[in-house]
């Protein structure tokens, strides 16, 4: 009895099939490039939303007082807002921070954008012992003396800041009762990791102090960064708004 033969494809139909195949990528890769992208950028959002909630508990249990500045100026202080320094043979670990602690998550993940990709530029910046800051956000600090008022004795806010010699500190502690309209002061800002998603292409991220006019806000998020207001609300902002003073100086 005689068989049938299997009928195979031509090579013609071969063609038109990877010609369709390739197409329908074509068409869904940028789709699924954004979706990743949306992902990634809602996973920020998220992080910063449990930083803004473990800063909100944390000045709730210390008396309306926010935590350290965590710059690299001003050395390492246990009420730092954030653990970040590298040598953990003579600093706590970031899961150690206490805003980590009030929000009941170790993860360092927490302190770092998804989208947030390179540590070249933070790596080429550094000139401390301290080691690169390697994560996404920072907390607004204009510090002692600056402006307007440049009197060497008063912290501008919003974070605390503590100067001199362990053993012999003074305490420049800011309170959550000195911010004026905290829905339009910026807390926790969202810097650039590096040159690429920098609006000026200038330095990347190098501690966890925020100044405004100083250090911009990255632009890695369809030209905005995700921010956090000082009643705990956030926006996306562009860095245009960053710049602005009267946007983030708790006293204006």
């Amino acid at each position: 009895m005689k068989t049938e033969k299997q009928k195979a494809f031509t090579l013609i139909e071969l063609l038109v099939v990877i010609a369709i195949i390739a197409i329908i990528a074509a068409l869904l890769l940028p789709a699924l490039a954004a979706a990743k992208k949306r992902a990634a950028q809602a996973a920020c959002l998220n992080n910063m939303k449990q930083l803004g909630t473990g800063m909100m508990m944390y000045v709730d249990d210390n008396g309306g007082a926010f935590p350290g500045i965590a710059s690299e100026h001003s050395g390492f202080n246990a009420a730092d807002w954030i653990y970040w320094r590298t040598n953990t043979a003579l600093y706590p670990p970031i899961e150690k921070s206490p805003i980590v602690a009030q929000v009941g998550s170790a993860s360092r993940s927490l302190f770092r954008c998804p989208l947030d990709l390179s540590d070249a530029d933070r790596l080429a910046q550094v000139d401390t012992p301290d080691g690169p800051y390697l994560y996404s956000y920072s907390f607004t600090g204009y510090g002692i003396g600056a402006y307007p008022d440049f009197d060497p004795t008063v912290n501008l806010g919003m974070s605390s800041v503590f100067t001199g010699a362990a053993g012999n500190l003074t305490a420049y502690i800011f309170k959550q009762s000195a911010v004026r309209n905290p829905a339009l002061k910026i807390m926790l800002a969202e810097e650039p990791g590096s040159s690429s998603d920098s609006p000026s292409g200038g330095n990347a991220i190098n501690d966890g102090r925020w100044e405004p006019s100083v250090d911009p806000l990255t632009n890695r998020h369809g030209g905005k960064a995700n921010v956090i207001f000082a009643d705990g609300h956030f926006e996306m902002v562009t860095s245009e708004f960053g710049d602005d003073i009267t946007n983030s100086m708790p006293g204006l």
